[in-house]
């Protein structure tokens, strides 16, 4: 169970004492795995930002009073002050993690509006979900970074590594920017901008209720297919990719937050029937709703 009085500040100094990063300097950190670090029960602080991208398995946190899922594919991004509460790791997980200082982060990104955008973003939206070729792309810029420290030599070796850590940053920040680009009030937004936008007001307002992307072109006046190819432009997420992720978030809720027995969390959520709700809850999830519903009440 974990202790809510107990807090660990997950820094350079932490990381070095356990001994098992592959790379650090006092400024930036390579590591595989931070569940490695994750564990003691309790409340983790990042004093650092740390880029994980999940290789393998889901890892499940708390931060700012809502859950997030991470599964393969997908990198989270810890902010300097964010806190991460009941922490869970599935058995197969793996990762890999850059973790780079406040004072380097800062010497290495030109600090504007962009840039201040982008950081408000993610510290609302801490998951973010990679396509098949940005996954790709960051696992070769770790391997690049990896060969570098089994393979250092003397001249500018701190230097070349931050820079592949600059270049990925960068790369990262690639990926968010079209999430940022349709927060922003005041700014020329494109159409399929736009679009996106009113998609997502619509599955917030919708609560997480299962309905198909067929619904939701209708309301929108476009058709399912352009629907789809928006939400993939803008995102690299498809429509159905967008609608099951908040299904899943409002599936987490209900079983973690409320006394709704599982057959009225189906029928609120809009599944036909209890198989079909139980086979979606276990292939997000990676268990049935009961056990999900279980594991959680043992953690309070």
């Amino acid at each position: 169970m974990a202790n809510e009085m107990t807090e660990l500040k997950i820094d350079m100094g932490l990381i070095a004492h356990y001994g098992n990063a592959d790379y650090i300097d006092g400024d930036m950190v390579v590591l595989d795995g931070i569940d490695k670090v994750l564990q003691v029960d309790g409340t983790f602080k990042f004093d650092m930002i740390m880029m994980v991208y999940c290789t393998k398995g889901r890892i499940q946190f708390e931060t700012n009073s809502n859950a997030y899922t991470a599964k393969a594919g997908d990198v989270i991004i810890c902010l300097p002050s964010s806190t991460w509460e009941n922490v869970m790791v599935s058995p197969d997980y793996d990762s890999k993690s850059v973790g780079v200082s406040s004072k380097a982060a800062q010497a290495s990104v030109q600090v504007n509006r962009d840039y201040l955008n982008l950081l408000g973003y993610v510290s609302h939206n801490p998951v973010i979900h990679l396509n098949e070729e940005r996954q790709q792309m960051f696992l070769k810029y770790y391997a690049i970074i990896a060969h570098k420290i089994k393979n250092p030599h003397g001249f500018y070796h701190k230097e070349i590594m931050h820079c592949l850590l600059q270049s990925s940053i960068y790369e990262l920040f690639a990926i968010i920017t079209p999430y940022v680009e349709y927060s922003i009030e005041g700014g020329n937004l494109k159409q399929a901008n736009l679009l996106f936008q009113r998609f997502i007001e619509m599955l917030s307002a919708n609560n997480g209720r299962m309905q198909p992307v067929k619904k939701y072109a209708q309301e929108l006046c476009i058709t399912p297919k352009y629907l789809s190819n928006i939400t993939k432009q803008v995102t690299g997420r498809t429509a159905l990719d967008w609608i099951h992720s908040y299904t899943v978030k409002a599936i987490e809720k209900y079983l973690r937050r409320s006394n709704l027995s599982i057959k009225e969390i189906s029928e609120l959520l809009g599944f036909p029937n209890l198989s079909f709700f139980g086979k979606f809850t276990k292939s997000h999830l990676g268990m049935s709703p009961t056990q999900y519903r279980k594991e959680q009440s043992m953690r309070k």
